[in-house]
């Protein structure tokens, strides 16, 4: 797929990416904003101290966490796409899952200080969660380990991301363009093509964080339902094979 990182950066403008994108980012980010909301009621999923992280890092709020079938991101079982996020991080630790949506012309859906994600869940070590997604829906997922992982100073999480879109045009891909450096995950799908650090990898060809045109590669993308291209001169794609329905299994390691 186009990486949503990139759609964003295109709306930011020339003038924006001077200041926005630096070339190299060699220290911690900081957050944009300051503790902003409230984990007196944490939603279903979410540990108070994980909520309070949260809040501490800048993040603009809880996940909405649904429990039933909404008709677009909800935790369980039951849409015609699922995905299981394992924690198999070692050394064991919590993590929690961040995962948001794309909807057409918000070009800050991935930025969690101004967006809210449609899931944010604790999931403890060894554990697991399954959200469905309909049809038609793409977006995102990264994830908070162990009270470290921070947000960028731009907003976004500062970790390796899943990238997704359901439907017709199914694809499932690993960015690590906000941060090579970040956690190692992988996303498998259950009709045989694996996107990790290294297969259906979008990669900054140099430097720790990109997305400016030109500044990254997808890597690895061959093989069974595995595909890749270029859309405006950028490289597109990801594991496929899952067209309107289909199983992710998805690891933090």
């Amino acid at each position: 797929m186009l990486s949503p990182l990139y759609a964003s950066i295109i709306f930011l403008g020339l003038a924006a990416l001077t200041s926005a994108l630096p070339t190299n980012i060699t220290t911690t980010p900081k957050t944009l904003s300051a503790a902003s909301f409230s984990c007196s009621s944490p939603v279903s999923g979410l540990s108070a101290s994980d909520c309070s992280y949260m809040s501490q890092i800048g993040m603009a709020g809880q996940g909405q966490n649904a429990r039933s079938n909404n008709g677009h991101i909800w935790v369980g079982t039951d849409g015609p796409n699922t995905f299981t996020f394992y924690n198999k991080a070692s050394p064991a630790v919590g993590v929690v899952l961040i995962l948001w949506d794309n909807p057409a012309n918000d070009y800050q859906s991935s930025f969690m200080n101004v967006r809210t994600p449609k899931v944010s869940w604790s999931i403890p070590a060894a554990g697991s969660v399954t959200v469905s997604l309909a049809n038609g829906v793409s977006g995102g997922w990264s994830a908070l380990y162990d009270h470290k992982t921070v947000l960028s100073q731009y907003g976004q999480v500062w970790n390796t991301w899943g990238e997704f879109t359901t439907g017709g045009s199914a694809t499932v891909d690993i960015s690590r363009e906000i941060h090579m450096a970040g956690n190692t995950m992988d996303a498998k799908v259950s009709t045989g093509c694996t996107a990790n650090m290294n297969t259906c990898a979008f990669v900054c060809k140099s430097a720790d964080s990109c997305g400016t045109s030109g500044s990254y590669s997808l890597v690895g993308c061959t093989g069974k339902n595995a595909a890749s291209g270029t859309y405006n001169g950028n490289p597109s794609g990801g594991c496929q094979g899952w067209s309107n329905g289909g199983h992710i299994d998805a690891s933090f390691y």
